[in-house]
């Protein structure tokens, strides 16, 4: 009972922070997610802390957040696209850097460094896009779209824990994850469904057979990323990324869905909407 109320307390809490931070402004979400960002890598570079392989924590965090900043700018109408491409030197930099760092396994360092920035930094640098999104207002701020992504993601997190508690059987992937069930991903997925017809009525820029596209894309995403993250768990024998958020472990725990989810979203948007 007593973890129950903390993991509580602490989902209310974050919520309620991030629903501030996003509607807020644009510099109280950026800071926001840049903290996320930040935090994730840092976890990320901690579960190698007893390998043999030693990414580049240094330019993992730089990179990052450069990639961040710059895509915020884009994204803004600030700066060009063209501007991302000053990102490829720096991909090249990390490999040069493993030159001078006379560490073992100097191929395998540099694959997790720029893995980092594939798995955390692109993914919510994506987010960017969301809400400055050309089709509600170009180059203007709008939280609705990426508060309509974690809706269907944390209602498709919900359905399917409900569903899978109260009738699962089937088990969806066993030697990763024991406890989610076929019958768990099936309920998630109609609640999504569902939610997605009812934020199509609050968002009528994008018309409901789109909201439901995204949402069928957001569950099979949402539920690869939350896959990948215990294979990972798995892989160093622990139980949680991190303690930050108690009750519900560190940030790759809790963001693992929107990590694979946001790229997705984006990718549709802009190929089917905008």
């Amino acid at each position: 009972m007593k973890k129950l109320i903390t993991r509580t307390v602490t989902g209310i809490v974050m919520v309620l922070v991030m629903l501030t931070a996003i509607i807020a402004s644009p510099y109280s979400y950026a800071l926001l997610f840049l903290i996320i960002l930040i935090g994730g890598i840092a976890e990320f570079n901690k579960l190698f802390k007893l390998s043999e392989v030693k990414p580049n924590q240094v330019l993992s965090y730089f990179i990052a957040v450069i990639l961040f900043i710059l895509s915020f700018l884009i994204a803004h109408g600030i700066l060009e696209f063209t501007f991302l491409f000053g990102l490829f030197p720096l991909l090249l930099l990390i490999i040069a850097a493993e030159l001078y760092r006379k560490k073992e396994k100097p191929v395998e360092n540099i694959a997790v460094t720029i893995f980092s920035a594939v798995y955390i930094a692109i993914p919510l640098s994506l987010l960017n896009f969301l809400v400055f999104p050309e089709i509600i207002s170009e180059n203007s701020y709008s939280p609705k779209l990426l508060i309509a992504l974690f809706s269907l993601i944390w209602i498709y997190d919900s359905g399917a824990y409900l569903f899978g508690v109260s009738i699962g059987k089937h088990r969806l992937f066993e030697r990763i994850s024991p406890k989610k069930s076929w019958e768990g991903v099936i309920g998630g997925t109609l609640t999504a469904i569902v939610a997605a017809w009812f934020i199509s009525g609050f968002i009528p820029e994008i018309k409901t057979v789109h909201w439901i596209a995204i949402s069928i894309l957001t569950v099979i995403s949402s539920t690869f990323g939350d896959l990948t993250e215990s294979m990972f768990k798995r892989y160093f024998g622990i139980k949680d990324s991190g303690n930050i958020l108690p009750g519900h472990g560190g940030i790759l725990d809790r963001f693992d869905s929107l990590f694979f989810a946001a790229p997705l979203a984006v990718m549709y948007l802009k190929l089917f909407v905008e």
